[in-house]
């Protein structure tokens, strides 16, 4: 078995009969242009063999990536997680065989196995991938939260694991929401313990090769606490019998008889540029720039008033009925009358804000305005990016930096001489709007992949 890193998640297992690619991303940048895989690479496509299997694990777009799969051959068998989303993409590109798989299904074929494991993480539809042949077994945990019982199925079924790619970056990506810098502790323990309790012949921090890039670099010291070094002297130091290593794009692994051979910049289809991995240090004492609208698509001013007044009169809307109809968010933040507010930033630097006043009996609105009355949470936007989010244009993994959040919502009580302030952390009311109750939100995720895909219909010759 042969197993090749070309960069963040992407991998190329190479087995007896069968050629797997998973999660693979050949260009930079990727996820909407914020991201480049890091350290830096270059992916020689020409290089790439006939795959027999392409292996997607989930759908954030770091590991499924329009641009790459609208490049690969059409004849090959597709392993997905059931998520409609990642079939219907696939469907659209041309792949027809296309099968997709439930968490802890094992395929056995003449000469290899193939097993799916189960992610403990409730809000993506996940899959790890174990692949075996006579040669050895390697588990790409990719980004699955294992629970025990995961591991001691896998343990069950396969043995002892040869190779694993764990992962292990912990980051901090709640800083968008909350703006926290603080060390993910409990993460990094459990993505510890479940090294350990696999104890593989071989250990590579896996699936978290990748750095923010452009106007949004910024962010590279608040979201990754936990650099690979780290992860690896951590499980060393808890238990020195279990070999690691630490493996850049192009790096080959060869598993064969218990034994699992590190052979670095080995691979004809991914070279390592430079480790630029320097610059994913964490500081959370570095300065966070004043958030601006980078307006990508050069909208006008009165383009984006427009769409930014049109959409800030929508949410008002569906808050003035949201009081009749009962709806939970809102009547949590009624109960605590609350007060709401949004900020709309402009190319020139300008604001425009809109206030909601959510009080017990009907709620009250007030803007667009320079400047905005004190509110119990807050969220300002780049007036691009709103409009962009309210068109269906972009996706969370673009916007979530030019957005940024607040809250102060909380609950006083006196019970005797003693008194209470317990914190109320509720949804933001505008992202539940957009992704939840605006028009069109039900089939926000698939207009915006109808966009993309349109740039990728016609399907290259299959090898």
């Amino acid at each position: 078995m042969k197993v090749t890193l070309l960069g963040h998640a992407s991998v190329l297992v190479e087995m007896d009969g069968v050629r797997c690619l998973m999660d693979p991303v050949f260009q930079d940048p990727f996820e909407e242009g914020t991201v480049v895989s890091c350290p830096r690479r270059e992916i020689h496509e020409g290089a790439l063999p006939p795959i027999d299997v392409l292996i997607l694990s989930h759908g954030h777009l770091d590991h499924f990536d329009i641009p790459t799969l609208a490049r690969l051959p059409r004849d090959c068998h597709v392993i997905c997680p059931k998520d409609r989303a990642i079939a219907y993409a696939m469907k659209e590109l041309g792949f027809t065989r296309i099968h997709e798989t439930a968490p802890m299904a094992k395929m056995v074929f003449p000469s290899y196995d193939l097993m799916t494991t189960h992610s403990s993480v409730t809000n993506v539809v996940e899959l790890g991938m174990v692949f075996k042949d006579r040669s050895g077994t390697f588990w790409n945990q990719v980004d699955t939260v294992l629970a025990p019982e995961t591991i001691k199925i896998v343990n069950d079924v396969f043995g002892r694991i040869d190779l694993l790619f764990a992962m292990h970056a912990s980051q901090n990506f709640g800083f968008f929401e909350s703006r926290d810098t603080g060390f993910p502790f409990a993460m990094h323990a459990m993505n510890l313990q479940s090294a350990l309790a696999i104890r593989p012949r071989a250990v590579v921090p896996g699936a978290a090769g990748f750095r923010f890039c452009g106007a949004v670099e910024w962010c590279n010291a608040f979201l990754f606490p936990m650099s690979r070094e780290r992860f690896v002297a951590d499980l060393a130091a808890l238990d020195p019998g279990i070999p690691t290593f630490l493996a850049n794009p192009g790096d080959v692994f060869e598993v064969s008889g218990g034994e699992v051979r590190h052979r670095p910049g080995a691979s004809r289809l991914a070279t390592m540029l430079e480790d630029d991995t320097a610059r994913l240090r964490f500081d959370p004492t570095a300065p966070i720039p004043p958030l601006t609208d980078p307006n990508p698509d050069g909208h006008s001013r009165e383009a984006l008033i427009h769409a930014v007044d049109a959409c800030m009169e929508g949410f008002f809307d569906f808050l003035r009925k949201a009081y009749s109809e009962g709806d939970k968010l809102v009547q949590a933040h009624r109960e605590l009358r609350a007060g709401y507010a949004v900020g709309a930033v402009f190319p020139d630097g300008s604001e425009r804000w809109y206030r909601a006043q959510l009080d017990e009996s009907a709620p009250r609105f007030e803007g667009p305005s320079e400047a905005v009355a004190p509110a119990d949470s807050v969220h300002r936007i780049a007036a691009s990016v709103l409009h962009a989010w309210s068109a269906r244009e972009k996706s969370y993994f673009y916007f979530r930096a030019y957005s940024r959040k607040f809250t102060t919502l909380y609950a006083a009580a006196r019970t005797g001489d003693k008194v209470a302030v317990e914190p109320r952390p509720l949804d933001d009311l505008l992202g539940y709007y957009l992704q939840r109750k605006a028009k069109g939100a039900d089939m926000a995720l698939k207009v915006r992949l109808d966009r993309e895909l349109a740039l990728y219909k016609s399907p290259p010759a299959a090898r």
